[in-house]
């Protein structure tokens, strides 16, 4: 830029009037010195440019309206600040006139004669305030430097005006020519056109352009960042085909192995698990996808990544804690029980509580039941009933006889037949991470060389610790804090201490007779005649008879 550019080439002038044809327009300001294309379709604006260019000279005074949706533009719904323009050349398309107009001089509308069939406006010339000193050239310095940047960081600019820029101009059409083009609205525009002074409107746009250009350069970074993933993409894409084509000739072309290892890595990205356990997995595919289907240890890894993708990782059904629903299924599935019913409401009232003052995230369980009584009361009907309350999965797991800690915990995986623990098994056959979990006959189970399953049993059972139960198998932390665990057991004698204080004890009783009568009544003869293929009207017994069957054939705790 040289050094020429701001002197000072615009002598003193008197104000000067002009009649001219007046042509409203619709979002769009026009600058002085902008050479720029109209297309107008209002009949009063084709018969002023058609007027204009019947005199001479071809002027015009373009005035921009305040609101762009009025059809018919009065002299208050324009701005007062125009430019008068020339008309260079037009172009009839059909119903509308392209016109080329080339901006001459501010003007101010003084007022509009509308007796003629052309409206003419009075319009008075507006100078500009210019000081010439050291900071109007760093501003205009500036200014241009910024523009440069922008049209570099791919700012739409024509190319040739966009030289000349670049070559010299005066301040005041730099500032012109480059406001024209600045991505603004039409009110931030009109007031660039309106402001007089050329030190503060170079201020104005210097303000505006640095604005535009950081946008500009975070449109770059976005699509650089883009451009990279499109490329790695097509990278990917040409390399799959290429070993797609590599395997045809090969003849290995549709290898069910091959689709059988496409689909489990597949399923392994829709993982909904944090990244370093994916990873974890990832890592452990990448190592099978590398062996030979005849290596021992693949059929290991492949088995132990179908368990862990088969688990229902963050997949919970949704509680509906109503009490009076839970109510009603309890007494409509169990007859009697009402110490124990009305137990486990208060269970669950506290379980809704902690729920509805608890916003953050999942809310852990009160404790653990414990249900105690001889077989054949109804404990395991009892823990489905809850489940069916809560619209929750059930799963029941039998401890009875278990004496390996590896039946809890699980084997390790490099182990030959190595399976998850009863828990990880439960939870996955559930498909819920929040089922109605029932542990039964926790008081039978044993312990030898092997280890003790009881122990193993502790950390699944703490609230403090089940967030992150660990089983040896999956080698993957297991969030156990919204499994309701209901444990069974026929005595407490047998319960390891240290297991026995993390339950709560429900006790139960052997029916009395009455009980038995009102069951047998009321719940068993229509599930016998079911079972026998009858319908519920074709079996008929008498009171007399039940009673009998009670006093004579349910000598068993419970029956």
């Amino acid at each position: 830029m040289t050094d020429t550019i701001y002197s000072n080439d615009l002598p003193a002038v008197t104000p000067t009037r002009h009649n001219v044809p007046i042509v409203p327009v619709r979002d769009v300001v026009i600058f002085p010195t902008n050479e720029i294309v109209l297309t107008f379709a209002r009949k009063e604006s084709i018969n002023a440019i058609n007027q204009a260019l019947a005199a001479s000279p071809k002027h015009i005074a373009i005035f921009t309206q305040k609101n762009s949706e009025v059809d018919n533009p009065k002299a208050s719904d324009l701005y007062t600040i125009g430019t008068l323009a020339s008309v260079e050349r037009t172009l009839k398309n059909e119903d509308e006139l392209n016109v080329l107009v080339k901006g001459l001089k501010r003007v101010k509308l003084k007022g509009v004669n509308t007796a003629e069939s052309v409206q003419l406006a009075e319009v008075e010339e507006v100078s500009e305030t210019i000081l010439f000193d050291e900071e109007l050239e760093a501003l205009g310095r500036r200014v241009s430097a910024l523009f440069k940047d922008a049209v570099g960081m791919g700012k739409s600019v024509e190319f040739m005006n966009f030289m000349r820029l670049m070559g010299g101009v005066s301040a005041s059409e730099l500032s012109d020519q480059i406001a024209a083009v600045l991505n603004v609205n039409t009110a931030t525009r009109q007031k660039l056109l309106e402001t007089l002074d050329l030190k503060v409107r170079l201020y104005a746009i210097n303000d505006l352009l640095t604005k535009e250009v950081k946008v500009l350069e975070i449109e770059k970074s976005i699509a650089s960042k883009t451009q990279e993933k499109f490329s790695k993409s097509m990278k990917e894409s040409v390399l799959r085909e290429r070993l797609a084509t590599i395997k045809a000739e090969l003849g290995e072309d549709g290898d069910p192995e091959e689709q059988e290892l496409d689909d489990l890595n597949e399923a392994i990205q829709k993982l909904k698990l944090p990244k370093k356990h994916k990873d974890k997995i990832q890592k452990e595919f990448n190592r099978l996808e590398r062996m030979s289907s005849h290596n021992p240890e693949a059929s290991y890894l492949r088995t132990y990544i179908e368990n862990v993708l088969e688990m229902p990782w963050g997949n919970s059904t949704t509680d509906h804690v109503s009490l009076k629903s839970a109510e009603k299924i309890l007494n409509l599935d169990h007859y009697g029980l009402d110490e124990i019913k009305e137990r486990i409401l208060e269970y669950l009232s506290v379980m809704k509580l902690k729920k509805s003052s608890n916003t953050t995230g999942g809310v852990s369980l009160p404790t653990i039941l414990c249900f105690v009584g001889p077989p054949g009361v109804g404990k395991t009907s009892l823990g489905r009933s809850i489940a069916r309350s809560l619209k929750r999965s059930f799963v029941k797991v039998s401890l009875g006889g278990i004496r390996d800690e590896a039946e809890i915990r699980g084997h390790r995986k490099t182990y030959v037949g190595a399976m998850p623990g009863r828990i990880v098994e439960g939870i996955k056959t559930a498909k819920s991470m929040n089922p109605v979990f029932m542990l039964d006959e926790i008081d039978k189970l044993g312990n030898d060389f092997r280890g003790d399953p009881s122990a193993a049993l502790l950390e699944a059972l703490d609230p403090e610790q089940n967030s992150e139960f660990s089983d040896h198998y999956l080698e993957i932390p297991l969030d156990l804090s919204q499994v309701m665990f209901i444990a069974t057991a026929n005595v407490l004698d047998t319960i390891p201490s240290a297991l026995r204080d993390r339950l709560e004890v429900i006790r139960f009783s052997s029916y009395t007779t009455l009980e038995k009568f009102h069951i047998a009544k009321n719940y068993l003869v229509g599930k016998v005649a079911e079972k026998n293929g009858l319908k519920k009207n074709q079996l008929k017994l008498s009171d007399a008879v039940v009673k009998n069957i009670i006093k004579h054939d349910t000598r068993e705790a419970g029956e």
